[in-house]
């Protein structure tokens, strides 16, 4: 899964903003929920356009 911070999804800004959400939730050890888009490959990887933190 790539949040494709090189900028070709998504501005490299949200980009960084959706990994470090991610990182946080894996630190705080909390769940999250993912949408990934599958037509839009980045290296191999499917593009996560949104993540949220479920409580």
């Amino acid at each position: 899964m790539s949040f494709s911070c090189s900028g070709h999804f998504t501005d490299a800004v949200r980009a960084f903003r959706m990994l470090d959400q991610a990182q946080l939730a894996l630190a705080m050890n909390k769940t999250v929920m993912i949408v990934v888009d599958d037509s839009r490959r980045h290296n191999g990887y499917c593009f996560a356009s949104r993540i949220d933190l479920i409580r």
